[in-house]
């Protein structure tokens, strides 16, 4: 796990990133009632938010949304389960210490593996854990987006137009940032 390289990745995920950065209050992260999801709807399928419960240690986290790719993919629905419940135990840390260093360190960051999914082979997965705030201080959720290399429908997808700054955000979203 580490701080994403944007660079490196598919441009979905600068543009969440800038996305996020231009709906967010100035010197604030963006929450869940900034999204609008009329506006990246290409990218839904591939979005979970997970809810992230305790302010302190020890923290839980429960998948509020699942994106329909992830539930095809993964050939389950985990809507509603804690980590814990969700995901298969020899994976529980790795997915848990990137969830953690994300709500604690309020910033992106990104992961990729071959997961396994019971009964079927290992999926080649990568993702970015945005931090989301409902008071724009303390995370309370994460945004997933995932992606799929080997998907040639997601790597093709065209990415719509980043919307304006929030008023008075004079980040524009157009620089290299965490």
């Amino acid at each position: 796990m580490w701080s994403p390289i944007y660079e490196d990745l598919h441009p979905r995920y600068a543009w969440m990133r800038d996305y996020l950065q231009r709906i967010a209050r100035p010197g604030r992260l963006a929450g869940r009632q900034d999204l609008d999801p009329i506006v990246f709807k290409t990218l839904l399928p591939y979005i979970n938010l997970v809810d992230v419960e305790g302010d302190g240690r020890p923290r839980r986290f429960r998948y509020r949304l699942i994106g329909t790719m992830q539930t095809l993919v993964a050939a389950r629905n985990i809507t509603g389960l804690y980590l814990e419940d969700a995901v298969l135990p020899e994976f529980y840390d790795r997915i848990k210490s990137n969830m953690t260093a994300c709500a604690e360190q309020k910033r992106p960051l990104y992961d990729a593996f071959a997961m396994p999914h019971p009964g079927r082979d290992f999926i080649r997965t990568e993702r970015v854990y945005y931090p989301l705030s409902g008071n724009g201080e303390s995370v309370d959720m994460l945004l997933v987006l995932n992606g799929y290399p080997d998907d040639e429908l997601a790597l093709n997808a065209e990415l719509p137009p980043l919307p304006e700054p929030r008023a008075g955000n004079t980040d524009s979203g157009d620089r290299q940032r965490q």
